[in-house]
């Protein structure tokens, strides 16, 4: 059955109408398969992947770090993890307070940095308890950290590289570092304006006051570990496990190892050695026994002789593991 009509015929015509009058424009959009500028420069990368593995390592890092930060104030800390945000560069600048503290970090070995951001309120915070306070807030906004902000920064800096190196360890290990800080964020153009970044709220409570801290890593920088840290943490089935004893246990007994012998051994000073001249005979302490290495581990002991031509070992015994041998082959002159 045909369709009917988009437009009846009074419409088509009134749109003519006003097509010649000027009042209906023509100018359409562009014909498809046309190129149309595209600024790369101000596009932001849109970052859609969950990151489920990130967010249990930020777990982790929570309480390592509440417990740092009770053992420099000396009494109890809360902390509760936030969920993981994601802004450009040039907006989360635009959100922090002047002074805070932002700690460049790097985290070898991926490429590219991370950031340790903490706000006023925090080190102000801190400050008031680490001296003795009582909870007061004191009135820093505006300026740069006095010696003793920046010595309690540099405090709760270290402690949060440490942690965090800690909390990645069971999934990558770096390196955490802090190469560079500043108070004011506007001096902080560590990145291009609209790299992506994944921003990680910790919110601390300190005697009833909250305050909060961000790690800030951009996606660039994690991109690498982006499969480990989107696939998040696989339990293993035991069913898996027998599979791969009993494909390693099949491998191993496929591989070939190099079998060495030692019949005696000997010690000579170097400048007898020196000495050594082709034919010369040099005695060594051969009873009739001899230990079997594989691969410089010693494996068997037996008596050495001569079956069907060949030069043997009949194996006497077999070493347990761990046990000593004083010279291995590498050193011994066989």
């Amino acid at each position: 059955m045909a369709s009917e009509p988009v437009l009846n015929q009074e419409e088509v015509d009134a749109l003519l109408t006003g097509m010649n009058e000027g009042r209906v424009s023509t100018d359409g959009g562009g014909a498809g398969g046309e190129a149309r500028r595209y600024a790369l420069g101000r596009e932001a990368r849109i970052v859609r992947d969950r990151l489920p593995t990130l967010e249990l390592i930020h777990q982790r890092f929570g309480p390592l770090y509440r417990a740092s930060l009770g053992g420099i104030l000396r009494r109890s800390v809360g902390l509760s993890v936030g969920a993981l945000r994601t802004m450009k560069f040039s907006d989360y600048l635009a959100t922090l307070p002047m002074p805070s503290s932002v700690n460049v970090l790097r985290l070898a070995p991926l490429r590219g940095p991370g950031l340790l951001v903490l706000p006023s309120g925090i080190v102000s915070a801190v400050v008031e308890n680490f001296f003795g306070g009582k909870g007061r807030k004191a009135r820093i906004a505006g300026r740069d950290f006095t010696a003793a902000e920046e010595r309690v920064v540099a405090l709760l800096r270290d402690a949060a590289c440490s942690d965090l190196a800690a909390a990645w360890s069971k999934v990558h290990a770096l390196r955490i570092e802090c190469i560079a800080s500043e108070c004011d964020p506007q001096f902080a153009a560590v990145l291009p304006a609209n790299e992506a970044l994944l921003v990680a709220d910790f919110e601390v409570d300190i005697d009833g006051t909250a305050e909060s801290l961000q790690v800030v890593l951009p996606y660039a920088t994690i991109e690498p570990l982006r499969e480990i840290l989107g696939g998040g943490v696989r339990q293993e089935r035991p069913q898996d496990a027998e599979r791969w004893a009993k494909s390693l246990r099949e491998e191993i007994e496929d591989a070939e190892v190099e079998l060495t012998t030692v019949v005696g051994r000997a010690q000579v000073r170097l400048s007898e050695l020196l000495d050594f001249r082709p034919g010369d005979i040099i005695p060594c302490d051969f009873s009739g026994r001899v230990t079997v290495f594989a691969e410089d581990v010693p494996v068997l002991r037996g008596q050495f002789g001569v079956s069907r031509g060949q030069q043997s070992v009949k194996v006497e015994e077999r070493l347990l593991r761990g046990r000593s041998i004083d010279v291995p082959p590498s050193n011994t002159r066989q």
